[in-house]
Parts: C-alpha cells; sequence; structure tokens
C-alpha cells in the first residue's frame, strides 16, 4: 500500500507525489493515528504499538511554496512519559530503506531501555515505503553475457543497462529526481522536526544513516542533543573508492576467516595455515566453475559452483561455523550440512523486502548519485575494476556493486560538505566489517568531531543487538560518549566432520 492509499484510509487529504500541493498546507502538528488502522499492509515486524502520521515538505527546497509532498512519520511513545527526555529520531541506512520498521526494532533491541524516555521516531524518506515516491523499481532482465563477448564489452553492456533503466525513472519524474541527495533529506528531517514541535532531536543511525545523522548535524547542530551512529560512512563519498575499499574489506576478513579455520584443521582439513586455506578454496572455485554439482539439502535444490564457494569464503564471523563446514564436506565430496535458521541477535537491523518500494532501489541510486565524486567514464571504470578482480580474485563479483552505476545519471554529483559541531556525538565503527569499512569512522570523527567506540566484529550494524549497547544507552543518558572497545556475537565452531 503506497502513502496515497494510506491516507485515504484516514480520510486525511493529501497529495501523492505527482500532484501539486501548496506547502502551506502543511499540518503544523501531526495527527497521530495507529498504523495498523492506516494502512492493512503494515508490517508485522513494525509493532502494533506504532502510531502514524504525515508531513509535508516541498519537493525543492529552492522554491518552497512549489509543489510538494508527503512523508510517513511513525513513532512509538515513550513508555515512562513522566521522565521523557524527547524524541530519538532513527534511520536504519539504505539510501532508499524506509524507517518504519526501526521503532519497534529498537525497543525490543539492547538499545530498547531508550524507549522508556523517548518518543522513538522514524520516517520513510521521499521516495521509499509510505512515503510520495515515483513508481519505478524494477530491476527484472538485467543482460547476461553474450556468446564470445568480452569481459570489458559485457561489463560496459552491464553499466549501460543499470544506467538506462534509473535514467528512464528520472525521466518519469525529473523535478524529483533533481532533488534526491543527503542534503534534501537532512532538510526533510528538520521539517519533520518542526512538525512534532521539538526544539532539538537526539538521533541514532545506521550506514547510510550515518551519513544522514551527520549531514542533518553539519546543517543544523543548534537543533541536535544527542547523536550516535553506527557503521559509518566516510565523508568523502567516491563510489570508486568505495568500491576499492569495500573489496580491500571483504578480502582482509576473507583472510581473517580463512585463519580461524587453519586453526582447526584438524576437524575441517582445508589447510594448516591461512594461505593453505586460501589455496584450497581458489582450487575448489576452480573446480566447481568447470564441474558444478546440483544437490539437495533440506529438500532444497543448490548448485554448488564458484559463486557459492565465494559465497561461502566471505561468510561474516556469525556464520563462519557453517561456512567452514560446508567448505569442509564439499571439498571431500559430500553434501553441505543443512543451515540453521540465524538467530535474530546474529545480524543488524534490516526491513521486510516483500512489500514494495520498502527499499526503492531507484532513490538508493538517485542519492548515491547525488553525493559522489565517482568517474563517469567507463574505460576507467573497466581499467579500475580489472585490477580490483586480479587482486582480490575471491572478493569481487562479475560487475561492480557501485563504480561507473552513475555513468549515464542526468544529474551532476557533488560530495556533501560534512561540517564540524558541539553537539554531543558517538560514531560507532566495525573493525572488520566489509559494508562500510572500520576506516570511515575515523575519517568522519576528523571531519566532524565526537568519539569512535570500536566493536571487535565483522557484522554491519550490529550494535543495538550485542551488549556493549549498554555503553550508547549511557551515552544518551550522561552526553558522554564512549572510546575503547568491545566485543561482537560469538563466534560458532565448525560441526565435527565425519
Amino acid at each position: 500500500m503506497v502513502l496515497r492509499e494510506m491516507v485515504a484510509i484516514a480520510g486525511a487529504a493529501v497529495a501523492a507525489l505527482g500532484l501539486a500541493v501548496p506547502a502551506e498546507a502543511a499540518q503544523a502538528s501531526p495527527t497521530w493515528t495507529p498504523c495498523t488502522q492506516l494502512a492493512p499492509s503494515w508490517p508485522k515486524q513494525a509493532g502494533t504499538s506504532a502510531e502514524c502520521a504525515t508531513v509535508t515538505v516541498p519537493v525543492d527546497y529552492a522554491r518552497p511554496d512549489g509543489r510538494s509532498l508527503q512523508l510517513a512519520v511513525d513513532r512509538i511513545p515513550a513508555s515512562d512519559p513522566a521522565h521523557r527526555r524527547g524524541v530519538l529520531m532513527l534511520n536504519p541506512g539504505g539510501p532508499g530503506g524506509t524507517g518504519m520498521s526501526m521503532p519497534e526494532l529498537v525497543r525490543t533491541s539492547k538499545l530498547g531501555e531508550l524507549g522508556k524516555y523517548y518518543d522513538l521516531v522514524s520516517f520513510d524518506p521521499r521516495g521509499t515505503g509510505f512515503s510520495g515516491q515515483v513508481d519505478c523499481q524494477g530491476l527484472g532482465g538485467a543482460p547476461r553475457p553474450r556468446p564470445g563477448q568480452s569481459e570489458k564489452d559485457y561489463l560496459a553492456t552491464w553499466i549501460t543497462w543499470h544506467s538506462d533503466l534509473y535514467g528512464g525513472c528520472a525521466a518519469k519524474d525529473p523535478e524529483f529526481a533533481a532533488h534526491l541527495g543527503v542534503e534534501t533529506i537532512a532538510r526533510d528531517l528538520d521539517r519533520v522536526r518542526e512538525a512534532l514541535g521539538e526544539r532539538k532531536l537526539d538521533y541514532f543511525g545506521i550506514s547510510w544513516g550515518t551519513g544522514l545523522g551527520a549531514a542533518y548535524r553539519s546543517l543544523f547542530d543548534d537543533h541536535v542533543g544527542r547523536m550516535a551512529i553506527d557503521s559509518v560512512l566516510p565523508p568523502d563519498l567516491d563510489l570508486d573508492h568505495f568500491e576499492a575499499d569495500e573489496t580491500k574489506a571483504q578480502n582482509d576478513n576473507l583472510l581473517r576467516f580463512a585463519g580461524w579455520m587453519a586453526e582447526r584443521d584438524a576437524v575441517l582439513h582445508l589447510g594448516a595455515t591461512g594461505d593453505q586455506v586460501y589455496a584450497t578454496e581458489l582450487a575448489l572455485s576452480a573446480e566447481l566453475k568447470a564441474h558444478p554439482r546440483t544437490v539437495v539439502v533440506n529438500g532444497q535444490t543448490l548448485e554448488l559452483n564458484d559463486t557459492w564457494v565465494q559465497n561461502m569464503a566471505l561468510s561474516l564471523s556469525p556464520d563462519w561455523g557453517y561456512g567452514a563446514s560446508a567448505l569442509a564436506a564439499v571439498r571431500a565430496g559430500k553434501n553441505p550440512p543443512a543451515r540453521q535458521p540465524k538467530a535474530a541477535t546474529t545480524a543488524g537491523f534490516g526491513w521486510d523486502e516483500k512489500r514494495p518500494y520498502t527499499l526503492n532501489r531507484f532513490v538508493q541510486h538517485g542519492i548515491n548519485c547525488a553525493d559522489t565524486t565517482g568517474t563517469r567514464d567507463l574505460d576507467r571504470v573497466w581499467q579500475e575494476f580489472s585490477a580490483l578482480r586480479e587482486q582480490y580474485p575471491m572478493s569481487t563479483a562479475d560487475v561492480p556493486v557501485y563504480a561507473g552505476s552513475c555513468v549515464r545519471w542526468p544529474y551532476a554529483g557533488k560530495a556533501f560538505d560534512y561540517r564540524p559541531g558541539h553537539s554531543d556525538l558517538q560514531i560507532i565503527g566495525h573493525q572488520y566489517e566489509p559494508v562500510t569499512p572500520y576506516a570511515g569512522a575515523w575519517e568522519m570523527r576528523q571531519r566532524i568531531g565526537g568519539a569512535v567506540l570500536t566493536v571487535r566484529d565483522d557484522v554491519h550494524g550490529s550494535l543495538a543487538n550485542l551488549p556493549c549497547a549498554s555503553k550508547v544507552v549511557r551515552f544518551f543518558e550522561t552526553g558522554v560518549p564512549a572510546i575503547g572497545g568491545c566485543d561482537g556475537a560469538p563466534v560458532p565452531e565448525p560441526v565435527s566432520m565425519p
């Protein structure tokens, strides 16, 4: 259900994206209604105690009286209103990700004590979830390599298809597409603050939500009380450099895992040193690329090929026990063991991909392209990506994730100018994680200030599910950021091999 339907059910007068609504029509303060009443498709993991409302923002802040759109906002009020401290604004990242599940996720996490004293509030950024958006999401029909096509030509074909897909989305609504970017979303966030009637917001953001928080603090430091950001983006977002940094971090973690498996060679028989385990992985990858195997595990058909080996080798530490056991079994000519369901505490925040546009990839693309200085030259993309694949063969895919994605985006990109502030700031970095590499936390600290708490794990955005979340709870209580480090989740051992 899109915002147009959600608000129609509530009987509110609202315009979907594409209809002009005067900016002065924005509500002075939201009217809160149980979210389950507004939207029958309200996701279960977003909880039944959340209240929803809408806030009107201009599409273009240079034309505040022009066309506008509506943002969906949800909150879970403080459970101890007599000691309420204010609003804790939340964002799970993306970009292009919904915020609607995050208040409930925080309330039920190891940060849950914050829900006693804060209204836990989040919103769907423009273009996502229940907020106004362009109806343009599909990623189907990606081109496959043609017989005889070179790797360079295939990469150019794939990047061109990718760029043309999102360029077509932008052409559906150029005004909307031209005003994506972290600065615009930060200004939307301040309109939400105004509508809530709060002089200041406290803030907790993960992944891209760290960039949003840092941008909001750069623009509106006087409106920030205390801010904590977990799994931090670098302040200078160059998609080509980010591709390289992620790839190197993935490879570093792969080698760390290989060393861990070597310490368990008596069980796994994959190699007595990290280098030997890595060589085993490369050999197994080559073997299964040439001769893939189809097996049935727990009633599910699974193709064992080079991609499967790569996925196992790149396992994160909460999955090392399974990944090691699976590699050892397949190398011994057996089927991999049945995968056990993941515990909810081993991963960071997520969202329900079954609901349309909960992660809007067009918005993700548009924001990334607005805020990056990466190259738009295909020859340079090929040269740099080829070098990465040669250096890190087990840590790269057939095509880049970020590099070259903005080749045909119709608007120029520019990195946001993050600036220091005076409000209290806790930065959380994860020492081994590949999604937002650890160095980004220290680069952001050098740019904007704050103090860094290091989590010794490789899991993106995991802090809220770890015991050291108590350090961040104390930060929001006292304003004194934590330093030093804390451990991640325990790493499971491999199963004994028969």
